[in-house]
Protein backbone atom coordinates (compact mmCIF):
# COMPACT_ATOMS: atom_id res chain seq x y z
CA UNK A 1 0.00 0.00 0.00
CA UNK A 2 1.09 3.47 -0.12
CA UNK A 3 0.08 6.68 -1.62
CA UNK A 4 -3.14 7.43 -4.20
CA UNK A 5 -0.54 9.48 -6.33
CA UNK A 6 2.32 6.93 -6.01
CA UNK A 7 -0.51 4.63 -7.71
CA UNK A 8 -1.71 6.76 -9.89
CA UNK A 9 2.34 7.34 -11.04
CA UNK A 10 3.04 4.00 -11.41
CA UNK A 11 -0.23 3.11 -13.75
CA UNK A 12 0.73 6.02 -15.65
CA UNK A 13 4.15 4.51 -16.39
CA UNK A 14 2.80 1.08 -17.24
CA UNK A 15 0.50 2.52 -19.94
CA UNK A 16 3.44 5.07 -21.31
CA UNK A 17 5.57 1.77 -21.19
CA UNK A 18 3.06 0.01 -23.20
CA UNK A 19 2.63 2.52 -25.75
CA UNK A 20 6.24 2.60 -26.54
CA UNK A 21 6.33 -1.61 -26.81
CA UNK A 22 7.15 -3.03 -23.68
CA UNK A 23 5.78 -5.99 -22.15
CA UNK A 24 5.03 -5.56 -18.22
CA UNK A 25 6.47 -7.72 -15.30
CA UNK A 26 4.29 -8.46 -12.42
CA UNK A 27 5.07 -9.23 -8.97
CA UNK A 28 2.76 -11.91 -7.36
CA UNK A 29 3.07 -15.20 -5.82
CA UNK A 30 1.03 -17.76 -7.87
CA UNK A 31 -1.32 -20.25 -6.00
CA UNK A 32 -2.31 -22.52 -8.77
CA UNK A 33 -3.37 -25.47 -6.69
CA UNK A 34 -4.72 -26.32 -3.31
CA UNK A 35 -1.23 -27.18 -2.01
CA UNK A 36 0.30 -24.12 -3.44
CA UNK A 37 -2.24 -21.92 -1.84
CA UNK A 38 -2.27 -23.81 1.55
CA UNK A 39 1.50 -23.04 1.94
CA UNK A 40 1.33 -19.47 1.28
CA UNK A 41 -1.51 -19.05 3.45
CA UNK A 42 1.07 -20.22 6.37
CA UNK A 43 3.62 -18.21 4.72
CA UNK A 44 1.54 -14.96 5.15
CA UNK A 45 0.11 -15.98 8.77
CA UNK A 46 3.68 -16.07 9.75
CA UNK A 47 4.91 -12.68 8.11
CA UNK A 48 1.78 -11.00 8.89
CA UNK A 49 -0.11 -12.90 11.15
CA UNK A 50 -3.27 -12.79 8.58
CA UNK A 51 -4.05 -15.78 6.62
CA UNK A 52 -5.63 -13.38 4.40
CA UNK A 53 -2.12 -11.11 2.50
CA UNK A 54 -4.17 -8.90 0.44
CA UNK A 55 -7.03 -8.50 2.72
CA UNK A 56 -4.05 -7.62 5.35
CA UNK A 57 -2.65 -4.83 3.39
CA UNK A 58 -5.77 -3.03 2.34
CA UNK A 59 -7.02 -2.96 6.01
CA UNK A 60 -3.54 -1.55 6.98
CA UNK A 61 -3.47 0.69 3.86
CA UNK A 62 -7.15 2.18 4.81
CA UNK A 63 -5.97 2.57 8.42
CA UNK A 64 -3.12 4.75 7.84
CA UNK A 65 -4.91 6.59 5.33
CA UNK A 66 -3.29 5.08 2.09
CA UNK A 67 -4.21 2.93 -0.67
CA UNK A 68 -3.95 -0.69 -1.64
CA UNK A 69 -2.11 -1.57 -4.74
CA UNK A 70 -5.13 -3.53 -6.53
CA UNK A 71 -7.17 -0.81 -6.72
CA UNK A 72 -5.14 0.84 -9.20
CA UNK A 73 -3.69 -2.22 -11.17
CA UNK A 74 -7.32 -2.87 -11.90
CA UNK A 75 -6.87 0.51 -14.72
CA UNK A 76 -4.48 -2.33 -16.86
CA UNK A 77 -7.47 -4.53 -16.89
CA UNK A 78 -8.73 -3.69 -20.62
CA UNK A 79 -5.29 -3.97 -21.94
CA UNK A 80 -4.95 -7.45 -20.43
CA UNK A 81 -8.24 -8.64 -21.77
CA UNK A 82 -7.19 -7.47 -25.63
CA UNK A 83 -3.11 -8.09 -25.17
CA UNK A 84 -2.64 -10.32 -22.46
CA UNK A 85 0.47 -11.14 -24.06
CA UNK A 86 1.80 -7.79 -22.59
CA UNK A 87 1.01 -8.54 -19.65
CA UNK A 88 3.12 -11.27 -17.71
CA UNK A 89 3.41 -12.56 -14.23
CA UNK A 90 6.76 -13.31 -13.64
CA UNK A 91 6.65 -14.41 -10.02
CA UNK A 92 7.50 -17.93 -9.06
CA UNK A 93 4.82 -20.68 -7.90
CA UNK A 94 3.99 -20.73 -3.97
CA UNK A 95 5.34 -24.68 -4.37
CA UNK A 96 8.29 -23.37 -5.30
CA UNK A 97 8.99 -21.39 -2.37
CA UNK A 98 7.83 -24.65 -0.59
CA UNK A 99 10.25 -26.79 -2.07
CA UNK A 100 13.21 -23.94 -1.68
CA UNK A 101 12.31 -23.73 2.08
CA UNK A 102 12.49 -27.51 2.42
CA UNK A 103 15.61 -27.73 0.56
CA UNK A 104 17.21 -24.61 2.99
CA UNK A 105 15.97 -27.01 5.97
CA UNK A 106 17.70 -29.32 4.75
CA UNK A 107 21.04 -28.10 3.36
CA UNK A 108 21.41 -25.33 5.45
CA UNK A 109 21.91 -25.68 9.58
CA UNK A 110 21.76 -21.96 10.30
CA UNK A 111 18.48 -22.10 8.47
CA UNK A 112 17.33 -24.52 9.92
CA UNK A 113 17.70 -23.35 13.22
CA UNK A 114 16.12 -19.92 12.19
CA UNK A 115 12.85 -21.76 11.38
CA UNK A 116 12.43 -24.59 13.91
CA UNK A 117 8.87 -22.96 15.21
CA UNK A 118 7.66 -22.17 11.83
CA UNK A 119 4.00 -22.39 11.44
CA UNK A 120 3.14 -23.53 15.05
CA UNK A 121 -0.25 -21.63 14.74
CA UNK A 122 -3.75 -22.21 13.69
CA UNK A 123 -4.39 -20.52 10.21
CA UNK A 124 -8.36 -21.18 11.08
CA UNK A 125 -8.61 -17.44 11.55
CA UNK A 126 -8.32 -15.04 8.57
CA UNK A 127 -6.64 -12.62 10.56
CA UNK A 128 -4.72 -12.57 14.08
CA UNK A 129 -7.07 -11.10 16.66
CA UNK A 130 -4.41 -8.51 17.56
CA UNK A 131 -4.42 -7.02 14.15
CA UNK A 132 -8.22 -7.29 13.68
CA UNK A 133 -9.03 -5.58 17.08
CA UNK A 134 -6.45 -2.90 16.44
CA UNK A 135 -7.99 -2.27 12.73
CA UNK A 136 -11.08 -2.50 14.13
CA UNK A 137 -10.22 0.52 16.64
CA UNK A 138 -9.08 2.62 14.40
CA UNK A 139 -12.01 2.21 12.53
CA UNK A 140 -14.10 2.89 14.86
CA UNK A 141 -12.43 5.75 16.59
CA UNK A 142 -13.51 9.53 16.01
CA UNK A 143 -11.79 11.66 12.97
CA UNK A 144 -9.38 12.95 14.96
CA UNK A 145 -8.31 9.71 16.63
CA UNK A 146 -8.15 8.55 12.56
CA UNK A 147 -6.21 11.67 11.57
CA UNK A 148 -3.18 10.95 14.08
CA UNK A 149 -3.46 6.88 13.61
CA UNK A 150 -2.71 7.85 10.11
CA UNK A 151 0.16 9.82 11.22
CA UNK A 152 1.77 8.07 13.34
CA UNK A 153 1.29 4.81 10.83
CA UNK A 154 2.93 6.69 7.87
CA UNK A 155 5.87 7.72 10.09
CA UNK A 156 6.61 4.25 11.07
CA UNK A 157 6.15 3.00 7.58
CA UNK A 158 8.81 5.27 6.54
CA UNK A 159 10.97 4.59 8.44
CA UNK A 160 10.08 0.49 7.29
CA UNK A 161 11.20 1.86 3.54
CA UNK A 162 14.58 2.85 4.64
CA UNK A 163 17.65 0.95 3.84
CA UNK A 164 17.60 -2.52 5.46
CA UNK A 165 20.65 -3.70 7.51
CA UNK A 166 21.14 -7.05 9.68
CA UNK A 167 19.06 -6.31 12.60
CA UNK A 168 15.74 -6.14 10.14
CA UNK A 169 16.45 -9.20 7.81
CA UNK A 170 14.09 -11.11 7.81
CA UNK A 171 14.40 -15.34 8.49
CA UNK A 172 12.22 -15.57 5.82
CA UNK A 173 14.17 -13.40 3.27
CA UNK A 174 16.13 -16.23 1.96
CA UNK A 175 12.52 -17.52 0.71
CA UNK A 176 10.52 -14.49 -0.38
CA UNK A 177 13.61 -12.22 -1.97
CA UNK A 178 16.40 -14.17 -2.62
CA UNK A 179 14.60 -17.02 -3.99
CA UNK A 180 12.81 -15.22 -5.97
CA UNK A 181 15.11 -12.31 -7.33
CA UNK A 182 17.07 -15.55 -8.67
CA UNK A 183 13.80 -16.40 -10.54
CA UNK A 184 12.96 -12.93 -11.83
CA UNK A 185 16.60 -12.96 -13.62
CA UNK A 186 16.35 -15.89 -14.89
CA UNK A 187 13.07 -15.03 -16.63
CA UNK A 188 15.01 -11.83 -17.68
CA UNK A 189 17.98 -13.04 -19.41
CA UNK A 190 15.85 -16.03 -21.12
CA UNK A 191 13.33 -13.69 -22.58
CA UNK A 192 13.39 -12.60 -26.53
CA UNK A 193 12.23 -9.12 -25.62
CA UNK A 194 14.40 -6.48 -25.21
CA UNK A 195 12.21 -3.63 -23.72
CA UNK A 196 10.33 -5.14 -20.22
CA UNK A 197 8.73 -3.00 -17.79
CA UNK A 198 9.15 -4.49 -14.30
CA UNK A 199 6.83 -3.66 -11.56
CA UNK A 200 8.49 -5.26 -8.46
CA UNK A 201 9.01 -3.74 -4.88
CA UNK A 202 12.24 -1.59 -4.26
CA UNK A 203 13.30 -4.55 -2.30
CA UNK A 204 14.25 -6.50 -5.07
CA UNK A 205 16.03 -3.99 -6.76
CA UNK A 206 19.51 -4.45 -5.37
CA UNK A 207 19.80 -8.12 -5.54
CA UNK A 208 18.33 -8.05 -9.32
CA UNK A 209 20.47 -5.88 -10.08
CA UNK A 210 23.49 -7.62 -8.48
CA UNK A 211 22.92 -10.76 -10.04
CA UNK A 212 22.57 -9.41 -13.42
CA UNK A 213 26.01 -7.94 -13.35
CA UNK A 214 27.14 -10.97 -12.11
CA UNK A 215 25.58 -12.42 -15.10
CA UNK A 216 26.65 -9.86 -17.54
CA UNK A 217 28.90 -6.51 -16.14
CA UNK A 218 27.46 -4.56 -19.35
CA UNK A 219 24.12 -4.19 -16.90
CA UNK A 220 24.37 -0.55 -15.53
CA UNK A 221 21.70 1.75 -13.70
CA UNK A 222 20.75 4.41 -16.87
CA UNK A 223 18.73 6.69 -14.24
CA UNK A 224 16.77 7.21 -11.05
CA UNK A 225 13.43 9.07 -10.81
CA UNK A 226 12.23 9.14 -7.35
CA UNK A 227 8.55 9.56 -6.25
CA UNK A 228 7.02 9.89 -3.06
CA UNK A 229 5.39 6.69 -1.96
CA UNK A 230 3.83 7.66 1.50
CA UNK A 231 2.22 10.96 1.87
CA UNK A 232 -0.72 12.42 3.68
CA UNK A 233 -4.84 11.78 2.23
CA UNK A 234 -5.62 14.71 -0.26
CA UNK A 235 -9.09 14.51 2.04
CA UNK A 236 -6.25 15.85 5.17
CA UNK A 237 -5.23 18.75 3.22
CA UNK A 238 -7.55 21.08 3.82
CA UNK A 239 -8.91 22.61 7.26
CA UNK A 240 -8.69 26.60 8.25
CA UNK A 241 -5.92 27.61 10.81
CA UNK A 242 -7.16 29.68 13.28
CA UNK A 243 -5.44 32.75 13.51
CA UNK A 244 -5.98 35.41 16.43
CA UNK A 245 -6.89 38.65 14.93
CA UNK A 246 -5.60 40.63 17.95
CA UNK A 247 -2.63 39.61 16.34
Amino acid sequence: FGSENFYKAVVYDIEKALAEGFIIYYEGVQTATPESEEFFVKLSSALTGSADLAGFYKAVGEACGMKFQNDFFSLLDADKIQHPERHVIADVDALEMKAEYERLLRADPAFAKAHVNDFKFSFEKPTSDSISKAVKWLQSGSEDQKKLAGVVCRGLMTLSLGQKDEKNVSPFDPIILDFRNRALVKRILEDEHNKIFITYGANHLSGVFKLLDEKDPRWRIASVKWMRTIEMPKKEYGGRLAVDEAH
